[in-house]
């Protein structure tokens, strides 16, 4: 199984930052249609929006309807801090949500779960899962079969990525989740994420991760004691999971670099 994952395109209107979030998003799509259109799963893991407009959603929607893109490859979608999650209801009006109106689901392909979360809070930028959506992911959980693997995409970062005091906008409910990972992580095979804009791969409870960078705007990775941010003219990417019954394989896709020297 091929799974495309996206995240943060921080889709506007305008340049943010002097960069052109729209023009970077469509050649992550082209790139995906010349290299990857028999992907079996495409997920947008949040932040799709900069603003949580509906203008910039009404935008993000177009792309991907001029992208053509094969019908299995429509990009589930969930939401990140800068997504609004009433607007993106009246926007994409068919994207399931649980019982107390966040963005939660799940789909099942052959013998995979694949379960999307919402994390978001307004008005902050760090990721809340608050006790609602605890409850609902355990449910999910509970009514998996044991010969399912279950995969977990979340837009925020469930652990610090390098330690606690540098990672002010990560889930703060880290410590709960934590506990449902341990109780599940015969299931659960990986979590993906997005949220930091940087590349990052690992394990955590006994449960591999990844995330992509931004296809707007990558970051660096903090490796000091303290929060901060900041930019080295890094290469956009999205990256794409190679699910094998004995493996499971990351593979980074540095979509502007679009000419390759094949050996022959």
């Amino acid at each position: 199984m091929k799974i495309i994952h996206l995240s943060d395109p921080h889709i506007y209107t305008d340049k943010i930052h002097g960069i052109d979030p729209v023009s970077r998003f469509k050649k992550a799509l082209d790139h995906i249609l010349q290299n990857h259109n028999d992907a079996d799963l495409f997920v947008i893991t949040g932040d799709i929006t900069d603003l949580g407009d509906k203008e910039s959603y009404q935008l993000f929607i177009k792309i991907i309807q001029d992208a053509d893109l094969p019908a299995k490859l429509d990009p589930k979608l969930i939401i990140g801090n800068h997504d609004n999650r009433e607007e993106f209801k009246k926007n994409f009006p068919l994207v399931q949500e649980d019982e107390n109106g966040f963005i939660q689901y799940f789909t099942d392909i052959e013998n995979k779960r694949f379960i999307f979360i919402d994390t978001n809070l307004i008005n902050t930028h760090s990721g809340h899962y608050c006790d609602d959506r605890q409850v609902w992911l355990k449910k999910i959980l509970n009514e998996t079969s044991i010969d399912q693997d279950v995969y977990i995409f979340m837009h925020h970062n469930p652990l610090a990525l390098v330690i606690e005091e540098s990672d002010e906008i990560g889930l703060k409910q880290k410590e709960e989740f934590k506990k449902i990972l341990l109780n599940n992580n015969k299931n659960i095979k990986h979590i993906f994420f997005g949220h930091q804009h940087i590349t990052s791969s690992g394990s955590y409870c006994g449960i591999t991760f990844s995330s992509p960078r931004s296809t707007w705007s990558p970051l660096i990775p903090n490796f000091s004691n303290q929060y901060r941010l900041g930019t080295a003219n890094t290469d956009t990417n999205y990256n794409i999971a190679i699910i094998r019954p004995d493996a499971t394989i990351i593979h980074t896709e540095d979509f502007l670099k679009t000419e390759v020297n094949w050996f022959k």
